[in-house]
């Protein structure tokens, strides 16, 4: 299928590392010193990676490509966490976000807010941007 995807000038590319940080797909991986896409159905097309790079090595072309296949990419990276010990949160990001809200040592170890948690009332403070500072 012929879609958006990126390419990268080897040429231009100093080997930073950048961009394969900030692709949160996995698809580019730092070979031999130089960035790679490492597989077409791994990039989404959107460009994390693009505005990172300090050379401009990177840039979107329209060519044959697997299709993006989302399922095998979260399959990769519940690989990769799970070599770090970590594991890949599912449902409501909402409910991601106030995982970590907390902070405390407790919370931490566990992974879930605990009932009893001070720092659990904080979580709850805040509905939206605009009463990120205002105590209610």
């Amino acid at each position: 299928m012929k879609r958006r995807i990126i390419e990268i000038n080897q040429d231009k590319c100093n080997g930073c590392g950048a961009c394969a940080a900030a692709c949160h797909e996995g698809a580019i991986a730092m070979v031999n010193g130089k960035a790679q896409l490492m597989r077409d159905d791994y990039c989404d097309g959107l460009g994390d990676c693009l505005p990172t790079c300090p050379t401009g090595a990177i840039s979107f072309v329209e060519r044959e490509a697997a299709a993006y296949d989302e399922q095998a990419v979260l399959e990769n990276k519940q690989k990769r966490m799970q070599k770090e010990g970590m594991t890949l949160h599912h449902g409501c990001v909402g409910m991601q976000l106030k995982t970590f809200a907390c902070g405390c040592i407790r919370c931490s170890i566990s992974g879930v807010l605990n009932e009893e948690c001070v720092g659990q009332r904080s979580i709850f403070r805040y509905r939206n941007r605009a009463d990120r500072f205002r105590d209610i």
